[in-house]
């Protein structure tokens, strides 16, 4: 039997795209994003974030006129690669997020 790929287990589907990343937290790391989705984004992010915390994304699409800033809790962490899953974005954010990613490639 065969595991299930990521795109099926994801609630989402996730889309590729690179973007400056900003990360705060207790510190103010930077990074670039990977891929996104309406409930999250993997990142590589330049420093050293725990699992489970909750910090605060700050980033912007090249169609807008000001960045995003959405709170998220890190998920999962392998070296410099993260995951963040959204906590409550406003309907604002997931339609932005949504009319971005119209056209953009499926991540792997």
């Amino acid at each position: 039997m065969q595991p299930q790929s990521w795109a099926i287990q994801r609630a989402f589907p996730r889309f590729q795209i690179d973007l400056r990343l900003m990360v705060r937290s207790t510190d103010t790391l930077y990074g670039r994003t990977k891929d996104i989705s309406c409930g999250g984004m993997a990142a590589t992010v330049a420093g050293e974030i725990k699992l489970d915390d909750i910090v605060e994304l700050v980033f912007q699409f090249p169609e807008t006129s000001a960045p995003l800033k959405i709170v998220a809790e890190v998920r999962y962490h392998f070296g410099f690669q993260y995951g963040f899953r959204f906590i409550n974005p406003t309907q604002r954010q997931v339609a932005i997020i949504k009319r971005c990613l119209d056209g953009l490639p499926l991540a792997p």
